[in-house]
């Protein structure tokens, strides 16, 4: 079979790499490309390809469907058999797996080996799934012929995307600071496996040019990052293009955001652009540490049939530092408690939204349950209107200091909590609530409404001249400490 693939793409079929990353703007070709890649390498031998993304409701949120339209594509329907969640190929015995990665890195383990997983639109990734998933993507020893793979050389780890914000973990772990997570080589001594360090404990990374293959070490190529744009797609429509020009013309920001891999620094329709533009712009997210001499105030947001949230904040004077983050989804209350148990704080009370009282999670409330083990537990009102939430969240950013390691799930959703968007393409003033993204932006909206009575949150802030705080009356914790 003879077929045209793009040049830039080229090393998903010809190189044997851990990490190959493809990110750029809209137009590159590279799902569509890596999909054929796939289909291609699924022909040469058998293959356990896991196809995942940081969440997914149901297949039709897959690639599957875009894998099927190659197959057909490429005239090799009689050589796949298409099942309702799965695609195998009749001769090699390979499988492509279709998954939502944020809850079921479990199922990833159970899936036994795999020989390469694809996370597309990987932008969304979040740090807790990269750090849990990286480790089950193993492979066989060097004792084995085959050590997993489509080049027999370990199992590979394929990343596709376009960037959107610059702190976005995956951009962190690609762009930003490849040469710490993917630099391009590595030497490997070959008695332990383990790769070779600098003096200081950094990566070595060396010339692939002054090693010789020896008995004792061996040069690997352990990343392959590329970025791929409109113009390096032969076969970009011209309807896209008549597209991206308009755009190019109508917004120098937004063209090379979308259609040149830029990054933005918050959404468009953010809800807190601003405060989280000032926090960075303050430095206020960085270490930030745990003080086992202060106790640490949990604030909650609920989920039944979605996720729970939960931020774990110190006071520190006027300040408070947000020093952890933990979210989940379909657990009951039992499996929470144990997330608290196991990080061992000194905990102070524990800040619940009004359905903390409610038989929501199990026939004892959240409330009961964790007064029955000895927290103490305080209920937050519910407020009249979204906005008084929002506002009260609002005026403490100045306030907050978040631990950027700790906290990076949590901090992503505040960045990612956005207004919907109408029809016409206009801004409604409800935030949009059916996201991943909501519940760790209303935990946050829990503890700044724990902080101020309704009256003061429909309030401005005020800040006292040069200090930066806020000054209004505090009827929560914050007063009481």
């Amino acid at each position: 079979m003879e077929l045209e693939f793009p040049d830039r793409l080229s090393f998903l079929l010809t190189t044997s790499a851990r990490w190959k990353v493809a990110y750029g703007g809209r137009g590159a070709g590279k799902t569509e490309n890596y999909a054929i890649a796939l289909i291609l390498l699924s022909r040469t031998k058998k293959l356990r390809i896991l196809c995942g993304r940081e969440f997914q409701n149901s297949i039709d949120e897959s690639v599957k469907q875009t894998l099927e339209a190659n197959i057909e594509n490429m005239g090799l329907s009689d050589e796949f058999l298409i099942l309702n969640k799965q695609i195998i190929h009749k001769r090699t015995g390979s499988r492509f797996f279709f998954m939502g990665l944020r809850y079921n890195i479990n199922k990833v383990k159970s899936l036994g080996r795999i020989d390469i997983c694809w996370l597309e639109e990987a932008d969304k990734t979040s740090k807790t799934t990269l750090d849990k998933l990286i480790p089950t993507i193993r492979g066989r020893s060097r004792l084995e012929g085959d050590r997993g793979g489509p080049f027999g050389l370990g199992p590979e780890i394929w990343v596709s995307y376009n960037p959107d914000l610059d702190d976005d973990e995956i951009y962190i772990r690609t762009v930003i600071q490849r040469e710490k997570y993917l630099p391009d080589f590595v030497l490997v001594d070959r008695s332990t496996d383990e790769v070779i360090l600098n003096k200081d404990g950094s990566l070595f990374t060396p010339n692939p040019s002054e090693y010789e293959e020896s008995n004792q070490f061996e040069v690997v190529r352990y990343a392959i990052v590329q970025k791929v744009n409109y113009w390096d797609n032969k076969w970009f429509p011209p309807d896209l293009r008549m597209e991206m020009s308009v755009t190019k013309a109508s917004s120098e920001t937004r063209y090379l955001e979308v259609w040149e891999g830029h990054t933005k620094q918050v959404l468009e329709g953010a809800i807190y652009a601003d405060e989280i533009r000032q926090v960075l712009k303050d430095g206020r997210r960085g270490d930030v540490k745990y003080n086992p001499s202060k106790p640490v105030f949990t604030c909650w947001d609920l989920g039944h049939n979605d996720q729970t949230a939960i931020w774990f904040v110190q006071r520190v004077g006027l300040e408070f530092n947000l020093i952890d983050y933990y979210q989940d989804r379909l657990k009951k209350m039992p499996f929470y408690i144990k997330v608290l148990q196991d990080r061992g704080y000194n905990y102070g009370t524990m800040f619940l939204p009004h359905d903390g009282d409610d038989e929501t999670l199990s026939n004892v409330t959240p409330k009961k349950q964790l007064q029955d083990i000895g927290f103490t537990v305080r209920i937050v009102n519910r407020p009249s209107k979204k906005s008084v939430g929002i506002n009260a969240a609002r005026s403490i950013f100045p306030l907050c200091n978040f631990s950027e390691a700790k906290t990076a799930d949590g901090w992503q959703c505040l960045q990612r909590y956005a207004y919907k968007v109408l029809e016409n393409g206009a801004f409604s003033r409800e935030p949009e609530h059916d996201t991943p993204y909501s519940h760790g932006a209303d935990g946050f909206q829990t503890l700044a409404l724990s902080l101020k009575s309704e009256q003061d949150s429909k309030k401005p802030a005020k800040r006292e001249e040069g200090a930066g705080m806020i000054s209004s009356r505090s009827t929560g914790w914050m007063g009481a400490l």
